[in-house]
Formats: C-alpha cells, sequence, structure tokens
C-alpha cells in the first residue's frame, strides 16, 4: 500500500513538471488494425507441449466472450485489434465476442453469484483491481493457473497474485486531472491539499464512489479520520460529481480539476481526442494500482481465455493495449508505463503500491464502511 508521503513544495513542482512532460507518452491513438486473423504458425508450439494442448483445446471451444467496461482494453477497437493479433500468435481463427458490461463490482458479484450456483460466466475472463480480486478469490470463484509452466510471456512471478488467480495486465496511476486552457503554471494543484484552496472553490469534481479514496483510509496510509476530515472540507468544493470516463465534461471547462482519478488512462484517453486535459500525481497521496484479469472457474471457452491472458502480455499485445488504454505492466520490458514511474522515482516520489496481497490484509467489513462513509459524504449535500 501506499504510504503517505508530504511532499515539499519543489518537490511537488517537480513531480508536477515530470508527469506534464511524460505525458507526450500518451500519444493520439491509431486506427484499430483492419488485417484479418491469419493463419501463422503457432509461436513455440511445437517446444511446448502444454502450449500446444490450450491451443487444441481453445481450437475445439472456437469462441472467446468478453465482458467488462466499454473502455477496458480499448472497448470495441482496442479488442478487434487484439483478436486479430491474438488468432495470428495462435494459429486460430476463434470469434471473440466483446460486449460492454457494467462496473467492475458489479461484473464481479455477477461472477461469484454465476460460479455458486453452477452456471456458465458471462465473460471467459475477468478484470478489476485488487479491491475487487479480493472478493473473488475469497469466494473461490477464479481458476489458479501455473502460468509459469506454459505461457512464455509470463515468466516473472511478480505479474502473478493469488497464487496464480490473476495475472497483472496494466499498472494504474491515481491522479489530478486538469483542463490546461483553465489552469496553468501555479494554479495546477501540485497536491490534494491544494484542491483545498479557496481559489477552487466551485471548480472541482469527483466521483459519486470515491475513487481511490478508500485506499487512502485505511490504516496503512492516511487513516480514517484524516481521510473522513480531509473529505469533508474537499465535498465543500466540488460543483458536481461524474463518472471516471466522462472527461469530456471536463475539457469543456464545466469542471477545472477532478480528483482522484480513477486511473491516468481517462485523461490520456480523451486527451488523444484533443480535450485540453493532463494528470499530475499528488505528491501527498501517489499511488500504485494494479489491474488484474483472470479465468473464471466456471468460464465456458477457459483455453481461449488462458490463451488471451499471456497474448496480453506479449510486447505486441502490450503496445496495442497502450495504443487505446495508455497503460502497460511495467514489469513488461519495452513498458511506457515504466519509463513514467521511473521518472516520478527520480523526483523521490514513493509510490505506495495497492495490490491484491494489500487489500487482502483488510477486514472487508471495516474496509466497506469506510468506503460507504466516504461515498456519503461526497453524495451528501
Amino acid at each position: 500500500m501506499r504510504m503517505r508521503r508530504g511532499g515539499r513544495r519543489n518537490a511537488a513542482a517537480i513531480v508536477g513538471a515530470i508527469v506534464l512532460a511524460l505525458s507526450a507518452c500518451g500519444g493520439a491513438a491509431q486506427p484499430a488494425s483492419s488485417q484479418p486473423a491469419g493463419a501463422a504458425k503457432p509461436a513455440a508450439a511445437s517446444s511446448a507441449p502444454l502450449l500446444q494442448a490450450l491451443i487444441d483445446g481453445a481450437r475445439k471451444e472456437g469462441q472467446l466472450n468478453l465482458v467488462w467496461g466499454e473502455g477496458t482494453e480499448g472497448g470495441t477497437k482496442g479488442i478487434q485489434q487484439l483478436a486479430a493479433g491474438f488468432n495470428k500468435q495462435y494459429g486460430l481463427s476463434l470469434k471473440v465476442q466483446f460486449t460492454p458490461g457494467t462496473s467492475m463490482p458489479d461484473m464481479g458479484a455477477k461472477m461469484i453469484q454465476e460460479f455458486q450456483t453452477n452456471r456458465p460466466a458471462t465473460s471467459d475472463l475477468y478484470i478489476g483491481y485488487a479491491v475487487h480480486i479480493a472478493s473473488a478469490v475469497q469466494a473461490g470463484a477464479l481458476q489458479t493457473v501455473d502460468w509459469a509452466s506454459w505461457a512464455p510471456n509470463i515468466k516473472d512471478p511478480s505479474l502473478v497474485a493469488g497464487n496464480g488467480a490473476v495475472v497483472t495486465f496494466e499498472t494504474s496511476l491515481d491522479g489530478i486531472g486538469y483542463n490546461t486552457q483553465k489552469l496553468t503554471g501555479n494554479a495546477i494543484p501540485k497536491t490534494l491539499q491544494d484542491l483545498l484552496k479557496p481559489e477552487y472553490k466551485g471548480k472541482l469534481t469527483s466521483t459519486p464512489y470515491g475513487a481511490n479514496f478508500d485506499y487512502l483510509a485505511t490504516d496503512a496510509l492516511w487513516g480514517e479520520q484524516k481521510t473522513v476530515d480531509f473529505i469533508t472540507k474537499f465535498s465543500a468544493q466540488l460543483a458536481g460529481l461524474i463518472r471516471c470516463d466522462e472527461m469530456s465534461r471536463l475539457s469543456t471547462g464545466e469542471f477545472q480539476a477532478m480528483a482522484l482519478l480513477c486511473s491516468q488512462s481517462n485523461v490520456y484517453q480523451e486527451k488523444a481526442r484533443g480535450g485540453p486535459l493532463d494528470v499530475v500525481i499528488p505528491s501527498d497521496a501517489p499511488m500504485l494500482i494494479p489491474l488484474y484479469i483472470g479465468v473464471p472457474k466456471n468460464s465456458a471457452h477457459p483455453n481461449a481465455a488462458k490463451l488471451w491472458v499471456n497474448y496480453l502480455m506479449s510486447r505486441e499485445g502490450q503496445d496495442s493495449l497502450y495504443q487505446y488504454d495508455f497503460e502497460d505492466a511495467q514489469q513488461v520490458p519495452g513498458s511506457k508505463t515504466a519509463q513514467q514511474l521511473q521518472g516520478l522515482k527520480s523526483a523521490g516520489v514513493k509510490l505506495s503500491t495497492i495490490d491484491l496481497a494489500t487489500m487482502q490484509a483488510q477486514d472487508p467489513k471495516e474496509y466497506a464502511r469506510r468506503r460507504q462513509e466516504i461515498q456519503k459524504i461526497l453524495t451528501t449535500k
């Protein structure tokens, strides 16, 4: 978990400058490839019997069903591009069906319910942050997979969590998103505490679910009392609440800044569409938040699902993810997110990691109570 680090004023400025400079890594998304899935020879199949067995199994399954939020893995265009590369990589011609779904917690609850009632999973893969994955692991709803035994792209043990239940495929950062036309120079907030200044009153927004503030309320970070005190003052500064993917409302100037972001991805996606936005990582609450993917035990197409995860972790898969999500896994060689993290570390920023082990150490009822308290403060006028 992230330990709160109070940034000195000059250190905070350095952090802001680095993040601004590195935001150039989030370039404009390119059109999805129209290249059809080819019949290329399966990579390394002859020397990997376990991998070949999964390929053969996936060919018999003939399909992969993916259901999650519209923007995840690049949405429809991103999935199309990934599917073409996936089929080519393994010499398959699977139908990859993507259907936009509900939120991560809702999809997680649905997956657990389907598992407990012996119904096929709606989605062959589940995606979530540690707080969502912890519930799925506790319910025993995800397969534990020995990825290292067959997956050539998942050899780094730091990528795997939950005894093989999930793989980290993207690295998210929290942050403050802001309109670069409305806020410039010293007016750009560098810390969460900056947002309590009088000049920001009536110009800010947040999420109704208090994205990432629940992490701050844990005892290893700010703790409940300090977080509640901040949220109480912060809520009085807000002009309204929006969802994480409503960055266009920040672009239009309806709001000048937003905290906390679900991840840097939302801002960079809007920026790629021409929105005057950027991100600064608050030096008093810098968080590194892995995004996980796992295979439900009741997946209808488990072989294809496992192969999809391995493909995502290839450099090609990671590049496709970054093209649309502006995030990739920092552990994979060539990661653009790793370059951003190195810049922050060089500025002396101590990132606190919110991983599965962190969330499994929390008391679920106490954590839920604190999260509900934060949400209540934010949504009550």
